[in-house]
């Protein structure tokens, strides 16, 4: 329903600009919003979305830091409150009087820092295929999953449940997200490719992932290793988030050593998963809780 004399272009400009000073006045309120008491050497972990509705967090990389994380059983607490970085970038942390941005960015100040290294038990060759993957991960199937989720219209039934507006904010919404997509794939490239195209790729990726798998309990061997952070991020959103896309039956029916794979990562790592998702009568927010307390150490 449009104003009358108001063309359709203006209309949505008018209530895009509406929508983004709501965002703009809700950031301003999240900023201000008291800090929250973190006991020294304690990971403070920042998320722009909170937790997801059927999956922890809507985004793979809150998923693959926290993964690390547990993996490591580094002592953190989460902060849903929304506030973005200095960079304007999400996930983040803080640890102690340190800021570091992006989640790759933040595993290797924690690996400096505490003296972690998942990667030990590899050759460097084998560091060095971990390397390669998690480029294929996260700059070429990420942009694959976010292209098919918010460019074919097709999905947009799944999108609205998981949707933080409803009704006229969820099309403000959507028009949004889908323009930002479609702005930074062109800029990588895969974004000048047909959407058939894109799932061509993407397919080629997935068996690529699986092929390398194979029988194998993590990615790179017996234990795990920081790849596994990565992809196990990356499968939450692709057989979670994207639940009912082609993308999940493609992986599902063609690839299950991947599901299988997710399941043993979920069960391992993510033993409190139905507390975390708030599709769940068992939902619990975990602001300010205290993980790994026992290995937190008092000065």
């Amino acid at each position: 329903m449009y104003v009358a004399g108001m063309s359709s272009w203006t209309w949505v400009c008018v209530m895009g600009g509406a929508l983004v000073c709501v965002g703009v006045v809700t950031r301003i309120v999240r900023r201000q919003r008291r800090r929250l008491p973190v006991p020294r050497d304690v990971v403070l972990v920042h998320h722009f979305f909170g937790r997801g509705w059927k999956v922890p967090s809507k985004s793979p990389f809150p998923m693959k830091l926290e993964t690390f994380l547990r993996i490591t059983k580094t002592p953190y607490m989460n902060d849903h409150s929304g506030r973005m970085s200095a960079k304007g970038k999400t996930p983040w942390i803080e640890y102690n009087d340190t800021q570091v941005s992006d989640s790759q960015f933040c595993i290797e100040f924690l690996k400096k820092k505490k003296g972690i290294d998942l990667n030990r038990g590899l050759s460097e060759q084998q560091k060095a295929i971990a390397r390669a993957f998690l480029k294929l991960i996260e700059e070429n199937l990420y942009w694959a999953l976010c292209i098919e989720l918010f460019c074919n219209e097709a999905n947009i039934p799944l999108l609205k449940p998981m949707s933080p507006l409803k009704g006229l904010g969820f099309w403000l919404y959507y028009w949004f997200v889908k323009r930002s997509i479609k702005s930074a794939t062109w800029g990588h490239g895969i974004g000048r490719h047909s959407v058939e195209d894109v799932w061509t790729i993407a397919q080629a990726d997935i068996q690529a992932l699986s092929q390398y798998l194979g029988q194998k309990k993590y990615f790179m061997g017996e234990e795990p290793a920081e790849i596994d952070c990565t992809l196990f991020g990356m499968l939450s959103f692709l057989l979670v988030t994207m639940q009912g896309t082609r993308y999940e039956s493609f992986t599902k029916q063609n690839h299950a050593n991947l599901v299988t794979y997710f399941q043993r990562m979920k069960s391992s790592y993510w033993p409190d998963w139905d507390t975390l998702i708030t599709a769940s009568e068992s939902f619990q927010n975990d602001q300010g809780k205290l993980y790994f307390a026992e290995n937190v150490v008092e000065h």
